[in-house]
């Protein structure tokens, strides 16, 4: 899933949302999604900024000098099969994953529990030209309470979109043919009119309101 979006000083970002099987899933499938996910970034003109979200499933540990350019040195854990394929997608379209890029408590990066410990496999990536658009990436450790198992990520970056301005129509009033009133069968009409609007919002049986006397 993409959304594309339109920033200030004439810039784009796509935005999309991608989902991997676990590392024990059959290899058939792990190829199919990366395979997509590698036709949907190829798809993204080269102009516009990208953000790729969501679970990965993939562990890419923090080995910085084998992945230069790709992770930071402060990434957790170890790498899996699908951290491999992860890595290699974003080496291949020039992408970072700032998770890895902050120094920051373990607690605070960890993303999903399992076994009583807790893994980083859930993500936000950019393009690597704009990894100074991330001020922060982390885990939402007082998010714990939500529906799903997995901790909320929140990235904060220098990106503003762009307000789209509302358009306001003007309106024009209809012109009123004051001429037509000096018609005796317009003037009828009118008269009946108002005596059938008078008459349904006064009727003749109204009551009269008691008046209370004050001491």
């Amino acid at each position: 899933m993409t959304i594309r979006l339109v920033l200030v000083n004439n810039q784009m970002a796509t935005v999309a949302s991608a989902y991997a099987p676990t590392s024990d899933s059959e290899e058939e499938a792990k190829e199919i999604v990366y395979s997509c996910l590698d036709e949907t970034l190829s798809k993204i003109p080269r102009k516009d900024k990208i953000i790729l979200l969501r679970d990965l499933n993939a562990r890419v540990s923090r080995n910085q000098h084998l992945w230069k350019g790709t992770i930071g040195k402060d990434g957790i854990g170890n790498i899996n099969s699908n951290g491999a394929l992860l890595l290699s997608k974003c080496a291949l379209h020039n992408l970072i994953i700032t998770n890895t890029l902050f120094r920051q408590r373990n607690k605070i990066k960890a993303s999903w529990r399992h076994s009583k410990q807790w893994h980083l496999i859930d993500y936000v990536i950019v393009r690597a030209r704009d990894r100074r658009d991330v001020n922060i990436t982390r885990a939402m450790i007082n998010a714990d309470d939500c529906w799903t198992d997995h901790r909320l990520i929140c990235s904060m970056m220098s990106i503003k979109p762009k307000r789209k301005r509302r358009i306001q129509t003007k309106q024009i009033r209809p012109r009123l043919n004051l001429e037509s009133l000096e018609e005796s069968a317009t003037q009828q009409q009118l008269q009946a009119s108002l005596g059938e609007s008078l008459q349904q919002e006064y009727p003749d049986d109204i009551e009269e309101p008691a008046q209370i006397h004050h001491p």
